[in-house]
């Protein structure tokens, strides 16, 4: 059987019709915002999915080098990514799998001293198991699941929060495991639930479930490094730093709701160039399906990129900056986005081919926006960027 990485062998060439401009400068000041949040804890800075679409060999070096010592990533492939971006660099740091690793992949793990997260008591045996007919040990973190209802040890009730005692107690005494840490993963940290202090916040009860679990465990002097919180509660809720928090969304420039207020600045830029212009005469219609058309003539101008590049189809509708010679105008994407490329409506812009056109990025709210109109979310739209548009790094 036959395997590839798509794009794996695209030559980079000089001049690049779409990038994604990365400003390392920017992450680093995001990074340094949020630390400020919970000085005494120990910061976890979340690089999957390729850094959310922003490059994590790139960023993982940059936050190496504001004093991050701890990254966490979704797989074990982006887990040996990441150790060998560090080891290329001279650096260290630890690396947890925040989701499922192939037990019989323990040697894997142990090799690359990668923490892999433990998701369930039967997946604790499956893994000491391995680790033991490898001749390893392999470290890990035990997930308990206190109200998102995804991944971990249930720990809602009374009855199964000692349950789950029990079963960390048994998979901390197991003899191919190192049992180092335990988390939960916050379900509504970022919304508009009633206030945390109120018993019917699901965000207090979370916490308080996890709470009950460490105590518990503290009491059979069973220590573990907890971590509770993900970006939206390391800033709403910082008491609950507990040993450390993991920062995902916020590190790249966007809060993770709209009502969430935070200083903070955009790390990706993401432009493309104007490729053809020509005029619309009244009546005519626009891409796939007719579904835009002028009651007046209209300049159209085509740009290059199109939903294979991760520029969706429901953006069509929402604004883009075009930087002309005059300055930087508001334009209209009409018309279905096609696979390569995407139309907008420049009438009265004195705009000409090769000029720049930024999707998202240049200024506050425009990657907001652009979700908005396709209904999703900014990580959304940041992660499924592919990686046919290049991404170039800046660093001030």
């Amino acid at each position: 059987m036959k395997r590839c990485r798509l794009y794996s062998r695209l030559p980079i060439l000089e001049r690049q019709k779409n990038r994604a401009r990365i400003n390392l400068g920017n992450l680093a000041y995001n990074y340094k915002q949020l630390c400020g949040m919970s000085p005494s804890a120990r910061h976890i800075c979340v690089v999957k999915s390729d850094a959310y679409g922003h490059g994590a060999d790139e960023c993982v070096r940059k936050l190496c080098g504001e004093g991050c010592d701890f990254f966490a990533v979704s797989c074990i492939e982006e887990a040996i990514e990441v150790k060998e971006a560090l080891k290329e660099n001279g650096a260290s740091a630890d690396v947890l799998i925040l989701g499922y690793t192939f037990p019989d992949y323990a040697y894997l793990l142990s090799d690359y001293d990668i923490i892999q997260t433990c998701l369930s008591s039967e997946y604790a045996k499956q893994l000491d198991d391995s680790a033991g007919k490898a001749g390893c040990r392999v470290r890990v973190h035990i997930a308990l699941d206190t109200g998102m209802n995804r991944i971990g040890l249930c720990a809602h009730s009374d009855r199964e929060i000692s349950l789950a005692v029990d079963e960390v107690t048994k998979i901390c005494a197991m003899p191919n495991i190192r049992a180092e840490g335990m988390f939960t993963h916050f379900a509504c940290a970022d919304d508009k639930e009633p206030d945390v202090f109120l018993p019917d916040s699901l965000t207090r009860k979370q916490y308080e479930r996890f709470l009950s679990v460490k105590k518990l465990l503290e009491e059979r002097k069973i220590k573990l490094f907890c971590h509770v919180s993900n970006s939206a509660a390391s800033v709403r809720f910082p008491d609950y730093a507990m040993d450390g928090v993991r920062f995902g969304i916020m590190l790249y420039g966007y809060p993770p709701s709209g009502h969430m207020t935070f200083p903070l600045k955009p790390v990706m830029r993401l432009e493309t160039i104007i490729s053809h212009i020509h005029p619309l005469l009244p009546g005519e219609k626009v891409s796939y399906g007719a579904t835009y058309s002028a009651s007046t003539e209209r300049i159209i101008a085509t740009l290059p990129i199109g939903y294979a590049d991760g520029f969706i189809r429901k953006y069509s509708g929402a604004y883009v900056g075009v930087y002309t010679d005059c300055g930087r105008f508001d334009a209209r994407l009409v018309g279905r986005i096609c696979m390569d490329q995407c139309m907008i409506d420049i009438t009265g812009i004195p705009a000409k081919m090769g000029d720049i056109v930024c999707l998202f990025g240049d200024r506050e709210g425009s990657l907001e926006k652009l979700s908005e109109k396709a209904e999703t979310i900014e990580y959304e739209s940041l992660c499924i960027l592919t990686s046919r548009v290049i991404r170039t790094y800046e660093d001030y």
